[in-house]
């Protein structure tokens, strides 16, 4: 919207400095030598800003695809590596990346925007949800800074049909932050869910920044947990927080414990994004 906003104020502007000076030059409007060259100058920074905002947002546009790029590679990483580790069908599973946004406007909520997402052509469509910390199983995970999973099919069906009034009368743990129009446009979406909190633990107070979720099949949630899931989640999780605040290969080395199950996970992701081909120097970037 911002960008509308500037762009249609550029052409506005530019379309006026061009009538007037059209018209003192046709001789249908008389004014001072001082305007005239004042829309002169105006005309050319607009032609300036024009270009200026052009390149800007061609950069911006070309940054964008290739974080997204980078970002594909990792979620197919994870998807794939977890198939090898479940053997479940990768058509039964997905992989999304949330970043947690603080807007600067006070009273705003914070929201968690998703990154990136990759999944099967017969997964569910995205819910459309407007996630926050505290909602959902993903917001669960960012709010309480840890690992969060949930068989949300077992769950919807253990509350059975309610109504909206006896919504309003569960639990706050069996709403999970949800409203009752919220519950029931997701029930049936999904089945089980695991999700990862992304810590940024560079400065002198570790804070949660975002979370990595995992779903797949109703019922499977004891094999979407195994460690060896739970270590590729991990280490993609790193690999995340590098992306959006890159730390020194030191501090990644020192916050991965040789022979843990993060670091075993980190080797499964990297031996997968070799196996899709992905860029050695990307590779690295991404698994350290």
């Amino acid at each position: 919207m911002r960008r509308l906003v500037v762009d249609v104020g550029l052409a506005v502007l530019a379309a006026v400095a061009a009538v007037l000076l059209g018209l003192q030059r046709a001789g249908l409007w008389s004014t001072s030598t001082a305007v005239v060259g004042a829309l002169v100058v105006l005309s050319a920074v607009l032609a300036v800003a024009v270009t200026a905002v052009q390149a800007v947002t061609r950069w911006r546009a070309e940054r964008r695809a290739a974080h997204r790029d980078v970002l594909d590679d990792l979620l197919h990483a994870v998807l794939w590596s977890v198939v090898d580790a479940t053997g479940l069908d990768a058509r039964d599973l997905a992989v999304a990346a949330y970043r947690l946004h603080r807007p600067a406007w006070p009273g705003r909520a914070a929201r968690l925007l998703r990154l990136h997402r990759v999944r099967a052509g017969r997964r569910p469509a995205a819910s459309g949800t407007a996630w926050a910390p505290g909602k959902g199983v993903i917001g669960r995970c960012v709010a309480d800074g840890e690992v969060v999973a949930v068989d949300v099919a077992a769950a919807d069906a253990a509350l059975g049909d309610v109504d909206a009034d006896a919504w309003g009368d569960l639990p706050e743990q069996d709403r999970q932050g949800l409203t009752f129009a919220e519950h029931r446009r997701l029930r049936g979406k999904y089945g089980a869910v695991v999700a990862v909190p992304l810590v940024d633990d560079t400065g002198p107070v570790s804070a949660v920044v975002g979370c990595l979720a995992l779903d797949g099949p109703a019922g499977e949630l004891p094999r979407l947990t195994e460690p060896a899931v739970l270590g590729v989640l991990e280490a993609s999780g790193r690999a995340l927080r590098r992306l959006e605040a890159p730390a020194t290969p030191a501090a990644v080395r020192a916050a991965t414990l040789e022979g843990s199950g993060e670091e075993i996970g980190r080797r499964a992701l990297r031996a997968q994004l070799v196996r899709l081909g992905v860029p050695a120097d990307r590779v690295a970037a991404l698994t350290g």
